[in-house]
């Protein structure tokens, strides 16, 4: 009769799942994948201008980096535990097709300008 009534708490019910999107790198129509064979000897690295990918097949991780700085965070993964997703040591070093760059960049600025 007298003194507090007790809130009764509504049961919490887990929205439904969604799918993720997927993420646009991953997509077939991403236009910088990364090409050509997969790149064994590390000293074939060009220094300036070419962005390089490494990629674990196990779990899809992705790693991109411009010129040698690929090389030592690769020499990181290989001296640790490998990839840092699943463990995987398989890892495909390649290089990014990045020839559709200035392509898009003139689009954006088109846009951009258009909407100005």
């Amino acid at each position: 009769m007298f003194g507090r009534k007790k809130k009764v708490k509504e049961p919490v019910v887990d929205p439904t799942p969604e799918e993720k999107p997927t993420p646009a790198y991953l997509r077939p129509d991403y236009p910088y994948q990364a090409v050509g064979d997969p790149i064994t000897n590390m000293d074939e690295l060009e220094d300036t201008g070419v962005v390089y990918e490494i990629k674990c097949h196990e779990c899809e991780m992705s790693i991109r980096s411009q010129g040698k700085n690929i090389k030592d965070t690769y020499a990181r993964l290989m001296a640790g535990n490998g990839c840092i997703g699943c463990g995987n040591k398989d890892l495909v070093v390649r290089r990014v097709d990045m020839s559709k760059a200035e392509e898009i960049m003139a689009e954006r600025e088109a846009a951009q300008q258009k909407s100005e």
